[in-house]
Order: structure tokens, then sequence, then C-alpha cells
């Protein structure tokens, strides 16, 4: 029987043990988001950026549960999953090359209670193969100081029912940064069905809210030392209107008009791109349009998908089924 020399059997003992740590470095996955507090059932929105340094192209997305994410509590309990995460489709990565997927993780967790958290992404290219995790990704979860009083209200779906609702205007102070905060919940309050992040908030005036006939709510406040924005907010959390106001003369306030509609009156509106709707594009002088009529635009074939990073491949959409309604 032929000896195997003891050298041998050391090196590739040696080579078993380091393999795994060099392959394990050829993924890199990295975690982040643009705030590192939010409020309890607030968009909990994340980008996962991963880096192929593998030699060759990387598929991604090939399989359900290809990427996953866990989130732990200060104390190392572990918050329970309601879902797995959006498919994104199958992409590509080339070698030296990163790719950014982005997340809402508000819909996957439950993340009602104020605390610290510590969010992990991981990926498995392959099912069945080596896992490839991220450095924690360290979020709060605060609540908010409420500014109106709690008042339930009734209002008649489109299917005819009658739902029971509360509005809730809360103001928190991210890093001595106020900032207004709209949630839409139930009439007892167990179910938050929307969290709206309404923008920047003065410490120096308060916000005004009305409610209207059709059950919407209308709030300005002031968010600069001259400009005010407007929102008005459908039972649903739908957001109807988004405007900027800037103090002109009279200051701008809400006021009930001659049809019974809450409107904006003083001031003066400035048109900005975050409107909704958004501002009509002003129309080109009669020469103008009649140059560009005959201009053929040129057409694109770039297609690059939302979310994924410039040197990633597009990805082939699979037909994501349908999410269940509410959640």
């Amino acid at each position: 029987m032929k000896r195997i020399p003891v050298f041998s059997s050391l090196v590739c003992l040696i080579l078993g043990v380091l393999l795994p740590q060099r392959t394990a470095a050829q993924i890199d996955v990295r975690i982040r988001s643009e705030q590192e507090q939010f409020l309890p059932a607030e968009s909990l929105e994340v980008s996962v950026r991963i880096g192929n340094f593998t030699g060759s192209p990387l598929p991604l997305g090939t399989y359900p549960g290809w990427i996953a994410f866990t989130v732990e509590r200060a104390d190392g309990g572990v918050v329970n999953k309601l879902s797995e995460p959006a498919d994104v489709g199958e992409f590509t990565l080339q070698q030296a090359t990163a790719g950014t997927v982005r997340f809402d993780l508000a819909p996957e967790f439950a993340l009602e209670q104020a605390g610290t958290y510590r969010i992990t992404a991981t990926v498995t290219p392959f099912a069945g193969r080596e896992t490839f995790a991220s450095p924690p990704l360290k979020i709060e979860i605060v609540n908010g100081v409420r500014l109106n009083e709690d008042r339930m209200f009734g209002y008649t779906k489109p299917d005819g029912t009658v739902a029971a609702r509360k509005y809730i205007l809360q103001q928190v102070n991210f890093l001595k940064n106020l900032r207004l905060y709209l949630r839409v919940t139930d009439g007892a309050e167990n179910q938050t069905l929307k969290v709206l992040q309404l923008g920047q908030l003065v410490s120096f005036n308060h916000p005004q809210w009305v409610m209207d006939r059709k059950s919407h709510l209308h709030v300005l406040h002031q968010m600069g030392p001259d400009d005010l924005r407007y929102h008005e907010v459908d039972p649903d959390g739908t957001l109807v209107t988004r405007q900027i106001w800037r103090i002109s003369g009279r200051r701008p306030e809400l006021r009930v008009n001659e049809s019974g509609e809450i409107a904006v009156v003083g001031g003066t509106r400035r048109p900005d791109r975050s409107d909704i709707p958004v501002p009509p594009k002003p129309q080109p002088a009669a020469a103008e349009a009649a140059v560009q009529a005959n201009v053929t635009a040129p057409t694109s074939t770039t297609n690059s998908p939302v979310g994924i990073g410039e040197n990633a491949a597009a990805p082939k959409k699979k037909n994501a089924p349908a999410s269940p309604k509410g959640r």
C-alpha cells in the first residue's frame, strides 16, 4: 500500500482550511440605509451592495431565497419574519464589478417596539452552496411626540363598507433635526396602515391641519425660514397632494373656500420636482414648437433596471406573485 508523506498530508490540511476563507472573500456583501432612525411601521429602505471577485461572471436572483435578511434586537433576540424579500429578477455581475439591489424591509419584519436593532443581509448565489453575510447594520426604532388630539372618524370605502380611521401627527427629533410624520391607523390603533414622512419641521412654528368633507387630512407646516410644505392625504394613507408655498406678503394658511373645500390662502406657490401631482412643463414658444415637431427623438437602447448597479447586466424579470392585500 502506498504511503502518503506526512508533509503532503499537512499541505492538504492547510489548503482545506485556507480555501474556504479565500472563497468567502470572493463575494463582498454590504448593507446600508440613508437614515439610522425610524418610526414603528415606517418604510425601512435598505440597499445591498454585492461585489464579485470570483474571477468569472456571477449570476444572481436565479432562485427564491438567494438573498435573505435577519433582524436582531439589542438583547440578541431574533425578530420574527413576516414575509420573504421582494423579487428583483435575475441579473449577472461581471468579474471585479458590484451591483446594488434595494428593498423595503417594513413588510418583512414587524418592528413595532422602540429599541436598537441589527440587520444582516446574506447572499447565497447557488442553492445549497456557500452563503456570504454582510456586516450588521445598526438602526433605531423611536417613538415620536404626538401633536394632534386622537380623533377617530369613519369613512365609506369604494366597496361601500364603512371603516374607522385615525390620523396621528408625530414630531421626531433625529439628531437635532425635527421631522414631521403622519401615521394612519385603524380606529383602535391596532394596525398601522401607513407612515408618511412629511418633511423637515422648524421648532418655532406649529403645523396646521384640517380634515375636509371627504375625510382627507390637509397639513401645512413650515420647513424653512420662508418655505412651507402642504400635504393632502386620504384615509388609506395615499398622498394626494404635495406642494411648496413661500411666504410672500401674507403668510400661507389653510382656509375653507366658497365651495367648502380646503385650500392654501396667501403666499406664493413654488413649483418643485417633488410636487404631487407633478407640475406641467412650460410650453415652448410657437417657433420652437415647430422646430421640435420636425425632430425625431432618439431611441434609447439602454434598459437599466432600478436598483441594479451600472456594471450589472440587465435582469430578466420574473412574473412575481401578487402581493396580499393590506401587506
